[in-house]
């Protein structure tokens, strides 16, 4: 039976330095999948999909605080969004 107990654990620790500190928990998080065997292409995405996700809770807090200014939100948007996609 496979543990996956070392994964709960980084991510239990990335997420608690992301949240006291705000830095990017990919410069963590990634490397951290890469040390554990996982092939780089899996790390990246996988680190993506896990932020995407941790993020979206950030949103609401945030949000629910009248927080976030939405309209900066919108013009980074503008430019992060084709950027991405290219």
């Amino acid at each position: 039976m496979e543990s996956y107990f070392p994964f709960t654990l980084a991510g239990l620790i990335v997420g608690f330095i992301v949240g006291m500190t705000g830095v990017g928990g990919g410069s963590l998080m990634t490397p951290i999948l890469l040390h554990f065997g996982i092939a780089p292409t899996s790390a990246v995405g996988t680190d993506l999909l896990y932020a995407a996700i941790t993020k979206a809770g950030g949103i609401h807090v945030h949000h629910k605080k009248r927080n976030i200014d939405w309209r900066i939100t919108a013009w980074l948007a503008v430019g992060s969004l084709p950027a991405s996609l290219l």
